[in-house]
């Protein structure tokens, strides 16, 4: 009996990829942003407790371009773009396949918010007639519209209580409040988001920074100058206004690493390539990474899975 061997996607829809693909490149191209090509092996792997990497020998298939790219911002290249595949251990299925295309870019000289307004801009561009709408909520104001609590003051056990309020079962060994956030974010916050349009959701809490500075003016709630960017409840785009501090960001990644032996996972090589490009000094910019094929499935609305917008998904590779 044969192996399957067709391609997971129509010849059609390779077709539509290849031009919203070149509409892309256009949009980075009339803006000036250079693009760029960096290694898809590297020395140094995500330190991120919940992002597991393949690794190959000494190196590791990389999950983002993202420290590359900031090494590039620090050599003095300016803004920069890169469209290309990244690498995650995840299981395959409708919204997942573990080798996938990722539009990563940097600019610099603006904030988060600036930032924003430029993914809004490029996603209209790229439905043309048909953008379905683009709404901003912060973190803090999202759980007070959906579950009437205060992030910044509550306890624990008053944020376990409301989710399980929600009709959510809180495992029994969850007692971290943001692991807390996360399950709510994942089970019933995320149902509020409009169906058919697109929601970013900024100034996360300081804890969930990763490589973002943290913005200290409201003294109640330190929050991380991050944001992410929802199709309905599927997340698509998570950006930064980025941390520029070496010493710091070292200290993120140790403790990231702390996590991963605490929730069973083996520590991951700290990329301090990166650290010394930031010690060297990181021009001020803004940073988002988007996921293409993801996109794809809100462009093309007639597709039901990841795998039908690459030709070969993941069980077919």
């Amino acid at each position: 009996m044969q192996p399957e061997w067709k391609p997971t996607s129509s010849a059609h829809t390779l077709r539509k990829r290849a031009e919203i693909i070149r509409s892309i490149r256009e949009w980075f191209y009339a803006r000036d942003i250079l693009e760029v090509e960096t290694p898809q092996l590297s020395s140094g792997a995500t330190t991120d407790p919940h992002i597991d990497s393949f690794q190959i020998n000494s190196r590791v298939l990389r999950t983002s371009s993202e420290f590359h790219q900031k090494r590039l911002l620090a050599a003095g290249i300016g803004d920069n773009y890169e469209l290309g595949r990244v690498f995650r251990i995840d299981e395959s299925g409708r919204y997942h396949n573990p080798e996938f295309t990722m539009l990563e870019w940097y600019r610099l000289g603006i904030d988060h918010h600036q930032l924003i307004k430029e993914v809004e801009v490029l996603l209209c561009h790229l439905h043309g007639e048909d953008f379905p709408g683009f709404s901003k909520v912060s973190f803090r104001e999202l759980w007070k519209n959906v579950a009437g609590i205060d992030i910044a003051t509550c306890s624990v056990a008053a944020l376990k209580a409301c989710i399980t309020d929600q009709g959510v079962e809180v495992p029994l060994q969850t007692h971290e409040l943001d692991e807390l956030l996360d399950l709510g974010m994942a089970t019933f916050i995320a149902q509020s988001f409009a169906k058919e349009a697109y929601t970013c959701v900024y100034q996360y809490p300081a804890s969930q920074a990763s490589l973002a500075r943290i913005d200290q003016t409201d003294t109640e709630f330190p929050s991380a100058c991050r944001f992410e960017v929802f199709y309905g409840q599927v997340e698509l785009a998570n950006g930064y206004y980025e941390l520029t501090d070496g010493a710091e960001q070292a200290e993120r990644f140790k403790a990231d690493n702390r996590k991963r032996h605490e929730m069973g996972k083996p520590p991951m090589p700290v990329d301090y390539r990166l650290v010394a490009a930031l010690e060297h000094g990181l021009p001020e910019c803004s940073g988002v990474a988007l996921g293409v094929d993801r996109l794809m499935l809100v462009l093309l609305k007639e597709l039901q899975s990841i795998e039908q917008t690459m030709s070969f998904g993941w069980k077919l590779a």
